[in-house]
């Protein structure tokens, strides 16, 4: 079960970045952002480099994030964020890694899958009107998935009987891959040697039908349910 990080004290204001190659699209969210008494817009970032230097800033609660910026794509933004020690460790206010809400025109599922496999708690589309992105941004802080109805569409359609031949420490392996993990970090949690975890990578591609690198087994993954949103 995963908790809340403010589940005992929720902030009175949330603050919120804004990552996105269009300054029409941050001026719009802004402007709906700035109207709400309990969230504070901190930052904005027209690319991944200067999304990530952004979050070590200000250290926001929440990411609002694009997909296709410049330089360095959304998921990579996500995938630092979520391995990146706290810029400001013992900071009064200890919230680290913020929340990260997808704002995307793209629902196609593997952008979908490997969004969440790195750490995402929401993904929303852009043609949602501004009230749903605002009621977003409360939802991820209360712990739950923000989600647009195409993306839930994506969600709920995937298969719920897989078929594989994946022995269990292989599985284990495979949510963990599924939820972001590296090889070391695999090793450390599951007590076994790094090379044994290779093995096991190397055992799920052959096994797996048209998976031969990571990012094709996080999307076989949660295709087939094999990890969940937490």
């Amino acid at each position: 079960m995963t908790v809340n990080k403010y589940s005992l004290s929720a902030p009175a204001v949330i603050r919120v970045a804004l990552a996105d190659d269009h300054h029409v699209v941050r001026s719009g969210i802004r402007s709906e952002l700035e109207r709400q008494p309990d969230i504070q817009v901190v930052g904005e970032a027209a690319d991944g480099y200067e999304a990530l230097s952004l979050v070590g800033r200000v250290r926001p609660h929440v990411l609002l994030l694009d997909i296709n910026m410049p330089g360095l794509p959304g998921t990579a933004v996500a995938e630092q964020l979520s391995q990146m020690p706290d810029p400001q460790k013992g900071a009064a206010d200890s919230f680290w890694p913020p929340y990260v809400l997808i704002l995307s025109a793209y629902c196609e599922p593997e952008y979908v899958y490997n969004l969440f496999a790195v750490g995402a708690k929401g993904y929303l589309l852009k043609d949602e009107a501004p009230e749903r992105i605002v009621a977003g941004i409360r939802q991820v802080m209360r712990g739950e998935p923000a989600l647009s109805l195409p993306v839930q569409r994506v969600l709920l359609t995937r298969k719920t009987k897989p078929e594989h031949d994946l022995s269990t420490r292989e599985l284990e392996v495979l949510r963990l891959i599924a939820k972001g993990n590296t090889n070391e970090e695999i090793a450390e949690a599951l007590v076994i040697a790094i090379g044994t975890v290779k093995n096991h990578v190397m055992n799920i591609y052959k096994k797996l039908p048209n998976v031969r690198t990571r990012s094709e087994a996080v999307a076989w993954a949660w295709e087939n349910r094999i990890v969940e949103i937490e």
